[in-house]
């Protein structure tokens, strides 16, 4: 019970909160405005009781009406109500409601109602219809899922035999479900997916719907009826409406084709600059692709048929992709690490493992984030030449896999360091890859780079051309000339001896001195 219906006194009661708004009534002009304490064209609260019964005052016919409102979800209010009348007792003026009095149902415009998800699933379904002329069987009507769970796409097919039957396709956005009972309710807006230019009012689009599923060990369908306009007038069982339908789960392949375990033990996967999200779903037969902070969705990935698969570790298989509600089945590749022609993806919890190419190294050449260098190199004063080469980033030398872990990159100069840590690495015939963070990165899009590199003159000591690409490994990108940051080292040797040499220099002085000292004491 709301605080606001407990009112009951003659100086005015209050609606709840949750109607506030505007409000969509077929047969209305315009929308109906309701406050917290008045209802358009129908009065203002005087009294309330029993938490639906409501005795309002209409100042422009000095009149009273009885209003017995129910919220059957949070976008969707239904009414009975009495002629206006003399003032009385709000139970006498709300007695005069019969039990046959017409029922208005209001759908919520403002604020803007958020869809849910339809309760059909899982899709897609073939269907039959009956628009009162019998049932359309062949050719059967398809269903199909959107990439947002709140649309359902309806291709109707015509049927040669039943009249009035015409091939057509609508969009179904699902705003409400409830239920009472065991009968349950959809309240949703239905487009003309061929005519969108079209301008189509509320009346048009807004429809009821009452529906009921069968679930068997095999299959799946749902019974559904439909009203003939904006209200949920007419229906009395999933068999009886303006419209009814059938739909069938579909016998296809999607329900026997799977991604691969190695794939679906992480759920969630980020691009390398976690600007998208990879969601695996629906009994791992799903692929959700959207933006990270969830504004906008962009396609779904469903398993059709598995066309290669092997050592576990690569995959090749038919997709059922859904953009919006535009489909079309292109083959996908996935494979446990990049390929030329798709990105790159990390899981949300990646492990540091020992980096490749571990030693010490000097950099001949570094280019830096090149935008970053352009905007810092102008902030700083021409005159200062030591400040510029600092600003540019430009790295002297270089430790990969030197740590105690092995598992970072660090590059150094006399101004700054700048530490990675790696998270796993393959080669793909000479070219390396390897997947690294920098060690301080924001936590709200944190960036991952795939580094790629190529060995040169081993013979004469060896150099390493090195590439970071942010967004996936860029097979067309050259090691140490492309990407955002590139680099050109030779080798200094492995981290040991390279830290035996650092070691010995710094004992060197301390040696020389102890040796004066025993000279001294001998004299």
């Amino acid at each position: 019970m709301y605080p606001g219906r407990e009112l009951k006194n003659c100086g005015g009661c209050k609606f709840p909160a949750e109607w506030t708004g505007s409000w969509f009534q077929s047969g209305i002009m315009g929308l109906i405005a309701i406050n917290s304490t008045h209802i358009q064209s129908k009065g203002e609260c005087s009294e309330t009781e029993d938490s639906d019964k409501f005795l309002l005052y209409d100042r422009s016919y000095d009149c009273y009406r009885c209003m017995v409102i129910h919220e059957k979800h949070k976008y969707v209010l239904q009414y009975k109500e009495t002629f206006c009348s003399q003032k009385d007792s709000l139970r006498l003026i709300c007695d005069e409601i019969s039990g046959d009095a017409p029922l208005y149902s209001m759908f919520r415009k403002e604020p803007r109602p958020e869809p849910e998800p339809c309760p059909f699933h899982p899709a897609p379904f073939t269907f039959t219809y009956n628009r009162g002329s019998g049932d359309c069987l062949y050719p059967p009507s398809r269903a199909e899922s959107c990439t947002d769970d709140s649309r359902l796409l309806l291709r109707y097919m015509a049927c040669p035999d039943v009249p009035g039957t015409e091939s057509n396709v609508e969009e179904l956005v699902c705003l409400a479900v409830w239920k009472e009972g065991s009968t349950r309710y959809l309240v949703g807006q239905i487009s003309q997916v061929q005519r969108r230019n079209s301008i189509a009012s509320d009346e048009d689009t807004y429809r009821c719907f009452i529906y009921k599923g069968q679930h068997s060990d095999k299959s799946t369908s749902y019974i559904i009826a439909q009203s003939g306009d904006a209200t949920c007038n007419g229906l009395s069982s999933p068999t009886d409406g303006s419209r009814t339908m059938k739909l069938t789960t579909s016998d296809d392949e999607h329900n026997r084709c799977h991604f691969p375990s190695w794939i679906v033990e992480h759920h969630k996967w980020f691009s390398l600059d976690h600007t998208h999200q990879y969601h695996f779903t629906t009994k791992n037969a799903t692929l959700k692709i959207m933006n990270t902070d969830g504004s906008f969705e962009e396609k779904r990935l469903v398993c059709h048929s598995i066309l290669e698969q092997k050592d576990k570790k690569h995959i090749k298989l038919v997709a059922h992709v859904t953009r919006g509600c535009k489909c079309n089945p292109p083959f996908l590749t996935l494979i446990s690490k990049c390929n030329p022609h798709f990105v790159s993806l990390i899981t949300t919890s990646l492990t540091p493992m020992p980096c490749p190419i571990q030693g010490r190294y000097s950099v001949l050449s570094s280019l830096a984030d090149r935008r970053r260098r352009r905007q810092q190199l102008s902030s700083v004063d021409s005159e200062s030449e030591s400040a510029a080469e600092c600003v540019a980033g430009d790295y002297d030398s270089a430790s990969i896999g030197c740590g105690q872990g092995q598992d970072t990159i660090e590059f150094k100069s006399s101004c700054t360091n700048t530490v990675y840590t790696c998270y796993g690495s393959w080669r793909e015939g000479e070219r390396g890859f390897l997947i690294a963070a920098p060690l301080a990165r924001p936590s709200a899009r944190p960036k991952t780079f795939c580094f790629m590199y190529t060995h040169h003159n081993e013979s004469s000591g060896g150099a390493v051309w090195l590439s970071a690409v942010p967004r996936a490994c860029d097979r067309a990108a050259l090691p140490g000339r492309h990407g955002d940051k590139a680099y050109n080292l030779t080798s200094n040797g492995t981290c040991e001896q390279s830290s035996k040499y650092s070691v010995a220099t710094r004992l060197a002085p301390a040696a020389t001195l102890i040796a004066l000292l025993v000279a001294a004491a001998s004299r």
